[in-house]
Order: structure tokens, then C-alpha cells, then sequence
């Protein structure tokens, strides 16, 4: 039943199920208290000791619709996806927060640390201005790749529409060089060529631009993992297939919580090939 709901079947659907295999039908109320038994077991998860290390960590947040006052508003889940030194790959901690904010971004990396993560080598984000605040204070020491994906369609938003697919291309070429000294080049080049015609593009893409070439310093292998958020908006993509067919808001904030862990535990995540 647990299984079967997590997977997508309504409530009543999978009422239906049980009771053509065991001649009972369970109501609504009793697949959702089923449902539910998984609470304990994603306590102990929260609580769970974590590595003292992540070689590479990506954070990103996304919203879902929670019933407050009787009324469905947009909550974010901030969530946290690690890659350990021997490369396995698992979700590390996902908390609520109003708006993104920095307090709420604090909060989880101070989680995150008291349950034993002292490293981590690289971060892998979007440009939200408060959670790099926030792991700036949390951890100084790390480096950051700000993902590419993210930064092109920021730059391609100062250009007009018709004129960005062959802007794309050639933006994208800067991020498959060999190594940093040809992704400079390129880079410098193409500000060069656009300067004058998009001024305010190339002003976007000066921001920050350090970061969107951090990647080149690590194992070519990983550039394909890292130089983008993919990893944890994939991850996003599997919980939303589950909640869409839902169409309605979470009856509260534990529930939307419950159903991310429960949709999460199911997931088989790829190991990537570290070095040695």
C-alpha cells in the first residue's frame, strides 16, 4: 500500500488494489495512516550521523503547495545532495524555508554540521544570493561552481529572442575546452565580440564569472557531474512526477516533508568513477 501510494495511486485507487487481492478495502484515511508509519523511520534519517567529508555538494531549492489557514501557499524545500570520496551519491539533509533565506539556509548547513560534516571540497549552485551567504558563513573553506546552465540563461535574458539560439551555441562552447587556459580564451573572446552589441549580456556574464569555470580544477571525468545542478534537480523532477498526481495542496508542512523522504528512499543513485 505504502509502496503503491508513494508510487503515484490515489488513495482510493489503491483501496481498490488491496481489496481485489485480500477481499478488505481499506479507506482513504487508512492507506494515508499506512502511509504515515514511514514517520518514525524519517526521524531516525534526520538524525543520522553524515561523513565528515563530501567531495562534491549541490544545493538548490523548490516549491510545492502547503494548505495554511486553509489556504494552499508555495513552500520551498530547501534540499542538500553530497557525492562521498569513494562516490556515492545520496541526498544529505532537506529542511523548509520561508522565501530561501538565508537564516533557513544557515539552519540546514548547521544541521548538516552538527551531525558530523566538517568538509566539503566543492559546491555546486545556482546565484540565489542567501544561500551562498550562507554557506560562505558555514563553510569559508569550500570552493564554489556556480552552475552553467543557470548562468547562460541569465546571460541569454539581455539578449533579444531571436538572436539567443546562436548566441547559446557559441556561449556553450567556452564550457567544453579542454582545460581553463582555452576556456579563458574563449571566453574573453566572445566578450570581446559582444561587448558593444549586448553590453548589458556581458556585464551579466562578468558577475560571478570565476565560478562557472571552478570545475576545470577538478577530474575531467566529474566536469560532465559538476558544472551544473542537474543532479539535484533531477531529483526535484522524481518527487514533483509524485505530488502532480496528487492535484491538490499537502495538508501541512509534514506531510510535503514525509512524501520527499518517502519518494527519495526509493531512488537508485548513480555512483561516479573517483580517482584511484
Amino acid at each position: 500500500m505504502q509502496d503503491m501510494f508513494v508510487g503515484g495511486v490515489s488513495q482510493t485507487a489503491v483501496g481498490t488494489v488491496v481489496e481485489h487481492l485480500t477481499g478488505n478495502a481499506p479507506s482513504p484515511s487508512t492507506v494515508s495512516r499506512v502511509f504515515h508509519t514511514l514517520d518514525d523511520e524519517f526521524q531516525a534519517w534526520q538524525a543520522r550521523p553524515l561523513p565528515p567529508r563530501y567531495c562534491y555538494a549541490f544545493a538548490d531549492g523548490t516549491y510545492f503547495s502547503v494548505i495554511y489557514n486553509g489556504q494552499g501557499q508555495k513552500m520551498p524545500i530547501l534540499a542538500l545532495i553530497g557525492i562521498t570520496p569513494d562516490g556515492q551519491r545520496e541526498v544529505i539533509a532537506f529542511t523548509t524555508g520561508e522565501r530561501e533565506n538565508q537564516g533557513a539556509w544557515e539552519s540546514l548547513l548547521a544541521d548538516i554540521k552538527d551531525r558530523g560534516v566538517a568538509t566539503v571540497d566543492l559546491w555546486i549552485t545556482d546565484g540565489h544570493q542567501a544561500m551562498l551567504n550562507a554557506i560562505a558563513a558555514k563553510f569559508p573553506a569550500s570552493q564554489r561552481q556556480r552552475c552553467v546552465v543557470h548562468k547562460m540563461s541569465n546571460i541569454e535574458s539581455h539578449v533579444p529572442e531571436k538572436y539567443r539560439d546562436a548566441l547559446h551555441a557559441e556561449l556553450r562552447t567556452i564550457f567544453y575546452q579542454p582545460d581553463r587556459a582555452q576556456a579563458d580564451q574563449a571566453a574573453a573572446a566572445f566578450m570581446a565580440k559582444y561587448e558593444r552589441q549586448y553590453p548589458s549580456a556581458i556585464r551579466c556574464m562578468q558577475r560571478d564569472w570565476d565560478a562557472c569555470l571552478t570545475f576545470y580544477a577538478y577530474p575531467e571525468g566529474h566536469w560532465v557531474n559538476i558544472r551544473t545542478s542537474n543532479i539535484i534537480e533531477r531529483t526535484f523532477e522524481e518527487v514533483k512526477k509524485r505530488s502532480k498526481k496528487m492535484a491538490t495542496a499537502f495538508r501541512n508542512e509534514g506531510s510535503c516533508l514525509l512524501l520527499f523522504y518517502a519518494v527519495v528512499r526509493t531512488l537508485q543513485l548513480r555512483k561516479i568513477r573517483m580517482p584511484g
